[in-house]
């Protein structure tokens, strides 16, 4: 069954290392209300949830990259894509054009969070992190 929404895990590879950036740095966007939150969005009639993952992923960071897998299990009707950038920013921080998003930055450590929970943050990083060893 499709998912109702789509979630991005983004990581990134450092081009001259060949290791995940600063040893594990995620990207989060502010969202003016619901604040600090993995990209993504619901997913619109006719679209895949790969099509939809990465429309949602250009509007919110304007980033690209590549799906490295899927989590299928931990939100009822949502999945969550670990994805690699395919461009590191050269800013930490940035902004689009973009209502929904205030803020775009690579975290860390899991961002103060309003609607959200840190423990699924830390749950997904250790699903992901599972995954790619």
């Amino acid at each position: 069954m499709n998912p109702k929404f789509v979630l991005a895990w983004i990581t990134s590879i450092h081009e001259e290392e060949n290791s995940l950036l600063n040893g594990g740095s995620v990207v989060f966007v502010r969202h003016p209300e619901r604040g600090w939150e993995i990209p993504g969005g619901h997913i619109i009639e006719g679209e895949t949830p790969e099509q939809a993952l990465h429309r949602e992923i250009v509007e919110e960071t304007k980033l690209t990259g590549e799906i490295i897998s899927w989590n299928k299990e931990y939100y009822p009707e949502g999945w969550v894509a670990h994805m690699r950038c395919n461009k590191i920013p050269k800013s930490t921080s940035w902004s689009v054009d973009d209502h929904n998003v205030s803020e775009i930055r690579w975290w860390q450590e899991v961002p103060p969070v309003i609607m959200w929970t840190t423990q699924e943050f830390v749950d997904l990083d250790k699903w992901f992190n599972s995954k790619s060893n």
